[in-house]
């Protein structure tokens, strides 16, 4: 077969990780979310981007870095702001 020779283009043609596409997803629903269920969202969302990031620097074909980026750099701000915001409001009295 022709697509599982090394030198054609089925076999050079990066995927995308699962766990970034996933991580990611999470992350932008997270943004829709409640305080805590967007605090569990974004954390799940974090752990998901540095999976596929892990991934991405051991196998460079499972595609763009920018994808598990993205999902930790979204998670995160959701994670870090609405941190504060239930902290303000719990621990203010």
């Amino acid at each position: 077969m022709s697509a599982d020779r090394p030198g054609s283009n089925a076999a050079k043609r990066s995927r995308v990780s699962l766990f970034a596409i996933i991580g990611l997803a999470l992350g932008v629903l997270a943004l829709a979310l409640p305080a805590v269920p967007a605090l569990v969202t974004a954390a799940g969302g974090i752990i998901l981007g540095v999976l596929g990031r892990r991934q991405f620097t051991r196998d460079p074909s499972t595609g763009p870095g920018w994808v598990s980026l993205a999902a930790i750099i979204v998670s995160a701000f959701v994670f870090v702001s609405q941190a504060v915001i239930l902290s303000v409001v719990y621990f203010s009295a």
